[in-house]
């Protein structure tokens, strides 16, 4: 009896000896900054064992479907918060060359993939910017309005002489002021006599070289602020020289 009494002591006391392993913990990230400049404030607890996704910010902007064109920043950084690359400036492409699956997501959203690595990990940061602005519309003065529709296309109605280049402030952003040699994320409509004559809406922002537009928008967009929206009364003589124009301008990102 002796013998059995002994072992069966010793594997208790094995048993007991062994240290007990710390339960993990969870992964806490945290990211400050606007939409499309964000900076890695803390990483803490354990690494996940592979890639993870998720989403930091849920936006309320227009969904994005798989037609959908997205404009998104996106910035690596290392676990200490140190830029790697990237957050340079936005990137415009279709839904399904993003580096991220963007399908259903809203613009306004933060996406954040962390990559473990030895010694540390990566985090990538996606930022999918607003492709028209967003805030207060103010009230304007004159024969024009601006009315926005169900699917958030902005509307202009009414006529109005233009004797001279005017500008009002529609919507007033909140971000870096537009230099004159800035190429610029917008979207846009132009009038003819109260006609819709041209668009990106619809299809989605482009690229503006202000350099090669006309006067009365390079004029009128140069030192405003991203994140405004413009409601631009130009003569011909510093549009197309054809006939005076309307433009309604959002302006997005600088590129």
């Amino acid at each position: 009896m002796k013998p059995y009494l002994l072992a069966l002591v010793l594997v208790l006391s094995a048993c007991q000896s062994q240290p007990e392993e710390p339960a993990p913990v969870p992964l806490t990230v945290e990211v400050d900054g606007d939409l499309g400049s964000p900076r890695l404030s803390t990483v803490g607890g354990d690494l996940p064992d592979g890639q993870t996704t998720l989403t930091d910010v849920e936006g309320l902007g227009r969904e994005l479907t798989a037609e959908s064109p997205i404009l998104y920043t996106v910035s690596s950084f290392n676990d200490d918060g140190e830029l790697l690359a990237g957050g340079e400036a936005p990137i415009l492409a279709s839904v399904g060359d993003a580096p991220i699956e963007a399908e259903g997501m809203r613009e306004g959203s933060r996406v954040l993939t962390i990559n473990p690595q030895e010694g540390g990990a990566e985090i990538i940061v996606v930022d999918i910017l607003h492709t028209s602005v967003q805030g207060q519309a103010r009230e304007l003065s004159g024969p024009l309005t601006v009315t926005v529709g169900d699917d958030g296309t902005p509307l202009v109605t009414g006529t109005v002489e233009i004797s001279r280049l005017s500008t009002q402030v529609v919507v007033r952003g909140d971000g870096p002021q537009v230099g004159d040699d800035d190429d610029v994320y917008v979207q846009y409509s132009v009038y003819r006599d109260g006609e819709l004559v041209d668009s990106t809406w619809g299809q989605g922002p482009i690229l503006l070289d202000l350099n090669d537009t006309f006067e009365g928008v390079r004029t009128s967009v140069t030192e405003s602020f991203i994140g405004s929206r413009l409601l631009i009364q130009v003569p011909a003589a510093q549009a197309q020289g054809t006939a005076d124009l309307v433009v309604l301008i959002d302006l997005l990102a600088i590129g």
